[in-house]
């Protein structure tokens, strides 16, 4: 008896052990997996010509640090907080030129060049010629999974760039339009108000 359950912990720990090496092992191709969702946003140049330049990069560890301060008991800030929840990363630039045409399309398309790679669909466009509008919303999946989400606005005098990373789920984003500071995109018709 001594014996059978001697092999028994034994053959449990040695199974729980080679468990947590899977689960170890796993952790770098999950969040590589999210990696792929990042775009490289590389607009120096364009910080160079900007009037004003608004830089935010937020990776996962401040993430979790964020929704750690926001209560479930108020509606928006749990929302928030559900969001966030799992997100890798958030990167966001903002160019103000003081003229039009400071920068051109050329400039971005090293991004948009991104964008048309694997994995990325095109999930919103809108382009108004009469007053130089530009918006693009792209999101990543893998399977049923979504990796990423990347917003493109251009305007002759701005240029916006987001990048979330991570899984995010477009109906909790959608309640959460119109505030917080998020623009009314109307995600789930695709068209933006």
């Amino acid at each position: 008896m001594k014996l059978t359950r001697l092999i028994t912990t034994k053959i449990t720990a040695r199974c729980t052990g080679a468990l947590l090496l899977i689960i170890i092992a796993a952790l770098p191709v999950f969040a590589q997996n999210f990696q792929k969702a990042k775009i490289q946003i590389d607009l120096n140049k364009l910080a160079d010509k900007a009037s004003e330049v608004v830089e935010v990069t937020v990776e996962a560890q401040t993430l979790k640090l964020a929704a750690k301060f926001l209560k479930d008991s108020d509606p928006e800030e749990a929302a928030v907080k559900a969001l966030i929840n799992g997100l890798q990363g958030v990167y966001v630039r903002v160019y103000q030129f003081d003229k039009e045409n400071e920068y051109s399309s050329t400039d971005v398309e090293g991004l948009r060049a991104q964008l048309r790679g694997p994995g990325w669909t095109r999930l919103v466009g809108v382009t108004s010629k009469r007053e130089g509008v530009k918006v693009e919303v792209y999101t990543m999946y893998e399977g049923e999974k979504m990796l990423g989400l990347a917003i493109i606005a251009a305007e002759p005098k701005e240029l916006v760039v987001v990048n979330i990373v991570g899984p995010i789920d477009l109906d909790k984003l959608s309640r959460l339009e119109g505030k917080i500071g998020l623009p009314k995109l109307d995600l789930k018709s695709g068209s933006k108000k």
